[in-house]
Parts: C-alpha cells; sequence; structure tokens
C-alpha cells in the first residue's frame, strides 16, 4: 500500500536530526511547572504507546487549546522502498479534544516493520514549540524475533517536590532511569503505581500523571523513545489497598484511558485489561483493582480478583495463544505480599491453576511490581499436573522503602530457537545484576502423566 508523504517543515526536520545527534539531551528539556502550561507553548510527553508491525499510537498534551496539534514523522535507516522510491514520510494534524482533558492520539499507519521513525510534535499556531521522540515498529505479525522489554513499576513520586529527597537520591533516581536506557530495551512495561495519587479523583490524577511527565525527565525520555505499555495498581487508581468498591473508580478508569495508549479494551467489558503481540509472545494487561474484592473480604470462592468477566476473557485467550511465552503483566504480587496481592485470594489463584492445567495451558509467566523490591521466583503448581511458574517482580525504580536499592528488571526473550528462551535480569542503581533466571519454554508445559 502506498504510504502517505508530505514535506516536512524545517523545524520538524530540524526535531528530527536533533534526535539521532543528541537524543539524550531531550532529557534536559526546561518544561514550565503544570500551573505554567496553559500559558505557555510545553508539550507534555510524547508518549510512545501502542505499536504493531506497521502502526504506531502517539500521545501528547498540550494544555486546554483550540488549536490543532501536528505529528511529522519520518524513517531512518530505510529498509527498503516505497512503491514510488520515496521514504515514508507523514504529517498528521488533530485537534485536542476537549471531552478528554484536551489529550491528542495520533494513530501512524502504513509503517514497515522492525524499522525505526523520529518524529516530533509540535503546535500548529507555534512551530518553534516541538517535541521529538523515536521509536522502532514490531516484528512482522507472527513472526518469531529476539527482543527485549523493561519492565518496571513505583516510581511515581518524582513529581512530590516535598518528598524529603536530598539532591544525590534524586540524581540516584534519574541514573537507574539512565540505566535501563542503556541496556536497549524495544519496549517497556509500566507495572502499577506509576503515580501516587492515592485518588479517583479525575482532576487529581490527570495533574499527577502531567507533573510525572514534566519533572521525572528520565522516564519522559523513556517514554518518548520505545512503546510503553502501563497497568495500574492502588495508588494509581486510588487510595492504598483500594479494590472495586472504590468510590469514583469510573473517574479514575477515564483517566487511565486518556493518559495511557495502550491497545484497545477487548472483550467488551469495563476495566483495562487488554493484550498485545510482540516477535511470537503474547502480553496480557491485566486489571487487579476494578474487579477485585475487598482484601479483608473473607477468604472463600466468593473473593475475586480479577472479576468473572475479566477472568472468563483471559482464560479463552490464552487457550487461543499459540505463543510459546504468555505473559501476565499485574500490579499485585502472586505471593510475596501478606495483606494485598493474590495470595490472600485462594480461591481466584486456585481456578487460575486449574484452567492452565485442564486446558494445557503452555509457558505462562507472572509479572508484578508493588513491594518496592525486584525478585524473580517461581511457584508450585497448585492443581497435579501443572509447572514452576517464574514470576518477575520489578518494584522500586523510584521508591524502594525499608531497601537500600533500586531496581527493575531487563527481559530478553528469544522466540527464534527451537526450544524459546527467556532470560530476566534484575539491574539495581548501581548498575549491577543482582539476579538472573533463565527459563525454557519446554519447562512450562502441562504434564499429561
Amino acid at each position: 500500500m502506498r504510504r502517505p508523504a508530505t514535506r516536512l517543515t524545517s523545524m520538524a526536520l530540524a526535531a528530527l536530526g536533533f534526535i539521532l545527534g543528541r537524543q539524550a539531551a531531550a532529557a534536559e528539556a526546561n518544561y514550565q511547572l503544570y500551573d505554567e502550561i496553559k500559558s505557555s507553548h510545553a508539550i507534555v510527553g510524547p508518549l510512545v504507546g501502542h505499536v504493531t508491525d506497521t502502526t504506531a499510537s502517539i500521545w501528547a498534551y498540550a494544555g486546554p487549546r483550540s488549536t490543532p496539534v501536528v505529528l511529522e514523522i519520518a524513517e531512518l535507516g530505510s529498509r527498503g522502498a516505497d512503491d514510488d522510491g520515496a521514504p515514508y514520510r507523514a504529517r498528521i494534524e488533530q485537534q485536542p479534544d476537549p471531552a478528554k482533558h484536551h489529550e491528542v492520539e495520533f494513530t501512524v499507519e502504513g509503517l514497515r516493520p522492525q524499522t525505526t521513525y523520529a518524529f516530533a510534535v509540535r503546535l500548529a499556531d507555534d512551530p518553534s514549540a516541538v517535541a521529538p521522540g523515536t521509536f522502532t515498529t514490531a516484528p512482522p505479525c507472527g513472526q518469531r524475533a529476539k527482543f527485549r522489554v523493561a519492565v518496571s513499576s513505583c516510581f511515581g513520586n518524582a513529581y512530590r517536590r516535598q518528598d524529603g529527597r536530598t539532591s544525590a537520591q534524586r540524581e540516584y533516581v534519574n541514573q537507574s532511569w539512565k540505566l535501563l536506557m542503556d541496556r536497549g530495551p524495544d519496549l517497556q512495561l509500566l507495572v502499577g503505581d506509576n503515580v501516587y495519587a492515592d485518588s479517583t479523583d479525575y482532576n487529581h490524577l490527570w495533574d499527577s500523571h502531567v507533573l510525572e511527565r514534566v519533572h521525572n525527565q528520565p522516564f519522559a525520555l523513556a517514554a518518548r523513545s520505545m512503546p510503553t505499555y502501563a497497568v495500574w495498581d492502588d495508588h494509581d487508581y486510588g487510595p492504598n489497598n483500594s479494590d472495586g468498591t472504590a468510590k469514583g473508580k469510573d473517574e479514575s478508569l477515564r483517566a487511565f484511558y486518556e493518559v495511557f495508549a495502550n491497545p484497545p479494551r477487548q472483550g467488551g467489558g469495563t476495566g483495562i485489561y487488554t493484550s498485545f503481540s510482540w516477535g511470537g509472545v503474547d502480553f496480557f494487561l491485566l486489571d487487579g483493582r476494578y474487579h477485585r474484592s475487598p482484601d479483608d473480604a473473607p477468604n472463600n470462592d466468593q473473593k475475586r480478583y480479577l472479576g468473572d468477566e475479566q477472568f472468563d476473557w483471559l482464560v479463552e485467550q490464552l487457550k487461543a495463544s499459540k505463543a510459546p511465552f504468555k505473559v501476565l503483566v499485574n500490579g499485585s504480587t502472586w505471593n510475596a505480599s501478606r495483606d494485598d496481592g493474590w495470595r490472600i485470594y485462594r480461591f481466584e489463584r486456585r481456578r487460575l491453576w486449574q484452567a492452565i492445567v485442564e486446558n494445557k495451558i503452555e509457558g505462562v509467566v507472572f509479572v508484578s511490581g508493588d513491594i518496592h523490591r525486584c525478585d524473580l521466583p517461581s511457584h508450585p503448581p497448585e492443581p497435579d499436573g501443572g509447572y514452576l511458574m517464574p514470576e518477575i517482580i520489578s518494584s522500586g525504580l523510584g521508591s524502594h522503602g525499608k531497601y537500600d536499592k533500586l531496581g527493575f528488571v531487563i527481559v530478553d526473550f528469544d522466540v527464534t530457537l527451537d526450544d524459546p528462551v527467556m532470560t530476566a535480569r534484575v539491574i539495581d542503581g548501581d548498575d549491577c545484576e543482582s539476579l538472573t533466571r533463565r527459563v525454557k519454554a519446554s519447562e512450562l508445559r502441562v504434564r499429561t502423566d
């Protein structure tokens, strides 16, 4: 299909060249404080969201304006040519939506698989207000590949001006983000507590996410440099340990969908759950809050973590998946938390394991955050016939509680092998690989004997 072509403005081309020359300098952008954004020309973001082999979603926010916002994009490192011999270039103009807090989400189509693109978001009435970024598209649909995923959570308090941190402590957080970027991930998973709003108030949630993206510049650089997928946990959904009884949870849901550019919601249900595929691996972004029974509810067969609607959707998706690894992404740990995780939802754990064994669902990997430390445990099957389920706990990139080290996890998938391999590494803020786990797909098979 012929791709759209356009003449990029000199300002946009300069911005794209800037990315190639010194992309890291974008982290030093001098954005205005949030209460000045309405009268300034600052652009919050951009954030690269869901990316496939031929499409990309890019989010940006420029405050409540009546003028359009423009995305200009160009292909880098050409891997071929269009049918007319021209590399991909496009210009998309979009009017901010007042019903969605004036955010914009661009959808770019007609891209090439495994190709890098540079882009710039600017104001239509002020070409000097430019925010650049890059991303690389996914491998061709259905093709197995090697790729790298960064996993982080519990970083969302950089916008708090009075959090008691010294400048050295703040620099330690910044350095951890730089270490994550230095590892060269192809995409990143944000596993909850992406901000510490502790509220279901729509405007407060929006303010918290905007301030995070203004003040936490290393995170802002990461989000504009690779596909970014997110789930929430309690502090970016509502109050501490909040659940499906939280008042105002629909406002939290509304805000989440407006500040991230995840894949579209699936299954026709309510909540943030959805899925995507990359390089032959299927990822399931789960909602561990909206449908959740209270933690202190009786631990019987009426107590739910995912809720029946989401649970049924997940099982059907897992049954249909042919991927050697099926990655379940949610905020709460399987067993590490005694008071706010799957550990106190015995019925839900048991019925998930039963579904895995009864339907011979292989390759399930669990990803979580929450506990302000990283770990790579594995969990024995609860019914007979299962397998040791690996868990990737990545928590504390910005908040490490009583623990000394900040941390994140890098996960490498090699799905090109006859027996695909997943290798997870815990990286601390001093650039030490403190823990490594390698799992073959053949180790995650339901026994039939």
